[in-house]
């Protein structure tokens, strides 16, 4: 049960230097021909998180800003409810799908996320 949880911190929580993003991309991009379906489930897996996670932060902005720049309008309020709801409801479904594909990959014993 620990492995589970260490391999979604390791997955959710990453090293960022400037002058390795652009090969460390690259890396995650390049599929190998004899590359099977669980490496490839974890390639794909290390790239949705980080962009669901940058897209949710800049939805939840631009929600934000919505609610405050309002002037009490409910029109504005309400789409700026709406942008940030959708913003944690998308956030959630790709967390909770990778959550799933790790059970499932340890469970089986994959090694997707190896």
């Amino acid at each position: 049960m620990m492995n589970i949880f260490l391999n979604i911190n390791n997955l959710l929580v990453q090293r960022a230097y400037a002058q390795s993003l652009g090969s460390s991309l690259s890396e995650n991009l390049q599929v190998e021909e004899g590359t099977d379906l669980d490496g490839l489930i974890g390639k794909i897996i290390k790239i949705a998180i980080p962009v669901a996670v940058i897209s949710a932060f800049i939805l939840l902005s631009y929600g934000g800003y919505l609610m405050i720049s309002s002037q009490g309008n409910p029109d504005k309020i309400q789409e700026a409810r709406s942008i940030i709801t959708n913003a944690i409801i998308g956030l959630l479904v790709v967390m909770l799908s990778a959550a799933i594909l790790l059970i499932i990959s340890n469970t089986f014993d994959l090694g997707a996320f190896s």
